[in-house]
């Protein structure tokens, strides 16, 4: 029975469904060979009815032809010709039937009856024909009543009597043979209907014995499987479990008895835990408490901190207002040296000028000077020719003397202009080198404008970006501020959390008592310590800070 247990139902199912197919593979097997043994039984035994069919139509056609052709020519005898010719013509057609039948005899399977017999059969029926009736009927026909009466007393008769007696032998072995395919189909019946029977018995057996087998190592196992998952259920963790067997289910019951231990551990270390667990929910409790205290003096300070950043913005904010001012003053300055830079640039392009005509004057005056050199020459060579010429030339002496005098008095004015040209030349010059650098000057003033218009500009976007950061700054305090409120808020629902996880400890190793571990173990029961609950936390009002700039330098 042992053994039996450890087989696997798997295993079990497998042979019996194994006995069941070969079982039944057997009974269909030979249950096809009979069908088939059957078949050719049925088929010769048709076939022996069908060859005796022709027998007996083409002996009874020989006995009509010969009866029809007698009645004919007895009638004929008479005198009836009607009745003669009507019985000769029933004849002709019993003689070819007869023929018809001895063609069809020939062509049919005989089942594998005596190739001898068939043969003797159709030699004789043929002989009978060709020999016998045939010129019996031509005889009658042409009224030889002296031939007919031979041809039907001398040599019918013979070769009736052998054709019998091929019947005759034919007819016995047929019905042998037949006889024998009888047996046989009941044979072959009787052993199918035999190894049906046995087929079901045995099938009974196995169904039988698989009831047992399923009952024994299936049922009864789920049975007690299910008894221990209600113990189970009903906290009862100490009932031992008993291997049942190797098999598919009796695998499942050292699962079942580890589940058991581990469920058993499990519920031991809750117990032993949940009154660690219930300590510390009252320490979290108390700390929430504490928490929830600093987190109010967080939010005080945060609210103080949020007033003073308001007035620091303000500061900030002015500031970047002044810096604003001060860009645009310098913005002015700067487009008003400009234009001062412009001016004292067009005065330099006019003392360039000036100085350009100077000196297009000192050249014009080296041209006079030039020309009252050369008429000083020309009045001096005159000179020398009015000597020459003598009382001749003493007039054009006197014109050339006076024009010389001239020319010497244009030489020295033009000289006296040459000079003052070049004082005012050197003049110009100097002026026009003061108004360069005076211009130059201008441009470093612009520049030096410019520069300071751009530091002003970038210091006033600095204190616009600071002003902005500062906002943002006292923004982010606010929020601060803000999530500080809510902090506290989730302090106290944390305490009442912590307060809520005391009780559902508690509750907790209540309900872990009901499971019994053992005879000797019993549940723990912790009693709840009231904690004090977190008081509420109420957002103080912000101090107002004086709006001074000692803040500025402060900060």
């Amino acid at each position: 029975m042992r053994l039996i247990k450890n087989i696997a139902i798997r295993t079990a199912m497998l042979w019996v469904l194994g006995i069941f197919c070969v079982l039944w593979g057997g009974v269909s097997i030979y249950t096809m060979f009979s069908f088939k043994e059957m078949t050719m039984t049925s088929k010769t035994s048709t076939l022996l009815v069908q060859n005796m069919n022709f027998i007996n139509q083409g002996n009874d056609q020989y006995f009509r032809m010969v009866t029809r052709l007698a009645r004919a020519v007895d009638a004929r005898r008479n005198g009836d010709n009607a009745t003669a010719d009507k019985e000769q013509a029933s004849a002709l057609v019993a003689l070819d039937k007869l023929k018809s039948d001895l063609v069809a005899f020939n062509t049919i399977d005989h089942a594998s009856l005596d190739a001898a017999l068939v043969q003797a059969v159709s030699r004789d029926w043929n002989n009978l024909v060709v020999q016998g009736v045939e010129p019996l009927y031509q005889k009658a026909v042409a009224n030889a009543l002296d031939d007919y009466q031979n041809q039907a007393k001398n040599v019918v008769p013979p070769l009736s009597r052998q054709f019998g007696a091929s019947l005759s032998a034919f007819s016995n072995a047929s019905a042998e043979k037949f006889d024998a395919a009888g047996v046989r189909f009941e044979h072959i019946t009787m052993i199918g209907q035999n190894i049906l029977l046995s087929g079901l018995i045995i099938g009974l057996i196995m169904l039988f014995l698989t009831d047992r087998y399923l009952v024994v190592c299936l049922v009864r196992p789920l049975d007690d499987l299910r008894e221990h998952f209600s113990v189970i259920a009903s906290g009862h963790l100490g009932k031992p479990i008993l291997d049942f067997s190797n098999n598919c289910v009796g695998r499942l019951f050292p699962l079942l008895r580890e589940m058991q231990e581990s469920l058993a551990t499990t519920v031991s270390t809750i117990r032993n835990s949940t009154d660690s667990i219930y300590q510390g929910a009252s320490e979290i409790a108390a700390g929430n408490n504490d928490l929830s205290s600093r987190t109010e003096e967080q939010a005080s300070a945060l609210e103080e901190t949020a007033a003073s950043m308001e007035q620091l913005t303000a500061t900030v904010k002015q500031n970047a207002e002044n810096a604003n001012h001060a860009s645009q003053l310098a913005l002015q300055a700067s487009t008003t040296a400009k234009k001062g830079g412009e001016i004292v640039e067009n005065v330099v392009k006019t003392m360039v000028e000036i100085s350009g005509s100077s000196r297009k004057i000192a050249e014009i005056t080296t041209v006079i000077n030039g020309i009252a050199f050369q008429t000083n020459i020309l009045a001096l060579n005159a000179a020398v020719e009015a000597a020459r010429a003598g009382e001749q030339g003493r007039g054009f002496a006197v014109v050339a003397g006076e024009v010389r005098s001239l020319a010497q008095r244009s030489a020295q004015a033009a000289k006296e202009i040459e000079g003052l040209i070049s004082e005012s030349v050197r003049c110009v010059d100097t002026g026009s080198n003061l108004v360069s650098d005076a211009g130059d000057t201008m441009q470093d003033i612009v520049r030096a404008v410019t520069n300071v218009t751009d530091i002003m500009g970038e210091i006033a976007s600095a204190s616009e970006e600071q002003s902005k950061g500062i906002a943002q700054v006292g923004q982010a305090v606010a929020e601060m501020d803000s999530v500080t409120q809510q902090n506290a808020a989730l302090v106290e629902q944390a305490s009442s959390a912590a307060l809520s996880l005391e009780e559902q400890a508690a509750l907790l190793n209540q309900t872990v008592s009901l499971f019994q571990l053992s005879d000797t173990q019993s549940g723990v029961q912790v009693v709840a310590k009231p904690v004090q609950k977190a008081r509420a936390i109420a957002p103080r009002a912000s101090k107002a800070l004086p709006a001074s700039n000692d803040n500025w330098e402060k900060f």
